[in-house]
């Protein structure tokens, strides 16, 4: 038997309407106090009805999704990845990707056949995606030589091999091509998901912004001009960026050797240096493409951050791999944070970066135990990167 997911996406392919009611049957366009989305045809009839917290086949990271999430999708389908990020926000629902999205809204519209994210078997051994196995079942197998399959009167099939040595070696290589995801290859996995929470990030700050500007009122000139001294929209003098970096002694990079590696581009044991007053350090750095000296702020507690506005200074987040790093943070989820903050995740050559710090927005940068002379190099390449992020922030 078809699967609830199948059947509301037979449903959806049909043209057929989504409504959701509460607890008390009520009608409701609020997504979070639905208990079920009903189907209703043309006529206004309801044909079925769905509970929007059973768990569908369609895994994402790694668990289940609810179908109140995949419903969600589907609503904001013709809405921006800013807005349906804003309103996974509002609404504390899971913020699906903008690929993932689009692959979820063309599979339930039709437009393709299958999902990367639908699992293959169910626990029910039946198999998802029907039009996949139908696919298949006419395509050459990979592993064996491909067959030419003829269908005369009843359910006769006669098979042509292929004579031709070059063209029986080169089907060998041959691979099934289902739909775009599948035929981009490589000598090694790449997770690009960081590009995508990168470019919400930077919708979401941009209409953040010009909405804060919007709501002024004319005659309020203080507030317009805080206003466009936080969103870089002014060229007025700046409040100094923060570098936040972990205080764990197991640190590669703490306040006590910080200013040390990012000024003088020479890497010096922690424990061999005396620690800096109150967990800070003050750094200037001149870049190419920036008119005027930056000085940076470097703590590693926040304890100081008293006022919304200095989370809105942090330009780079050092991380440890550790989530307990992020319990005093304003966004103490790393996916969130690192949405937010430049992330960056310093370790030795050699050491292995635990899978979860993988999965982060958070550029890896790697430190020789040994060769101090590519401090430099590593160094030079760590300040490159944050002058993108400057610059992308408003800084002239």
């Amino acid at each position: 038997m078809a699967s609830s997911l199948e059947r509301l996406r037979e449903h959806l392919k049909d043209g057929d309407k989504l409504t959701l009611k509460d607890s008390e049957g009520q009608y409701t366009e609020d997504i979070t106090s639905a208990t079920v989305v009903q189907i209703l045809s043309s006529d206004g009839s309801v044909q079925e009805t769905f509970p929007l917290n059973e768990e569908t086949e369609i895994e994402i990271d790694g668990s289940s999704v609810q179908l109140r999430i995949i419903v969600h999708c589907w609503l904001n389908k013709d809405s921006s990845a800013a807005s349906y990020l804003a309103d996974c926000q509002n609404k504390q629902l899971t913020n699906v990707s903008f690929l993932q999205r689009t692959d979820l809204i063309n599979w339930l519209s039709g437009n393709t056949k299958s999902s990367q994210y639908l699992k293959a078997p169910n626990q029910n051994g039946q198999t998802l995606g029907k039009e996949i196995t139908t696919d298949n079942e006419n395509k050459s197998s990979i592993d064996g030589l491909p067959s030419t399959k003829s269908t005369t009167s009843g359910s006769a099939e006669t098979d042509h091999e292929i004579s031709d040595p070059v063209m029986v070696e080169t089907m060998k290589h041959e691979r099934v091509l289902l739909d775009h995801n599948s035929a981009l290859r490589g000598g090694r996995p790449i997770d690009f998901g960081y590009l995508i929470k990168d470019a919400e990030l930077k919708l979401v700050q941009s209409i953040k912004g010009s909405l804060r500007g919007s709501k002024l009122p004319s005659g309020n000139k203080g507030a317009h001009s805080r206003v466009s001294k936080t969103d870089g929209s002014s060229s007025g003098p700046r409040k100094d960026p923060i570098i936040l970096i972990p205080s764990a002694a197991s640190s590669i990079l703490t306040v006590a050797n910080i200013k040390q590696f990012l000024v003088d581009s020479k890497y010096m044991n922690p424990r061999d240096l005396p620690s800096a007053p109150n967990g800070l350090v003050n750094i200037e750095k001149k870049f190419e493409r920036i008119s005027r000296p930056i000085r940076f702020i470097v703590v590693d507690n926040t304890r100081m951050f008293t006022k919304p506005e200095y989370w809105d200074r942090v330009v780079a987040v050092f991380t440890t791999g550790h989530t307990w790093q992020f319990n005093n943070y304003q966004w103490n989820s790393p996916q969130e944070l690192f949405q937010r903050c430049k992330g960056y995740y310093f370790h030795f050559a050699g050491d292995s970066v635990p899978q979860h710090v993988q999965q982060w927005n958070v550029e890896k940068v790697e430190l020789d135990k040994n060769k101090r002379f590519k401090d430099v190099e590593v160094v030079r390449y760590f300040w490159h990167s944050l002058e993108k992020e400057l610059i992308s922030r408003g800084y002239r």
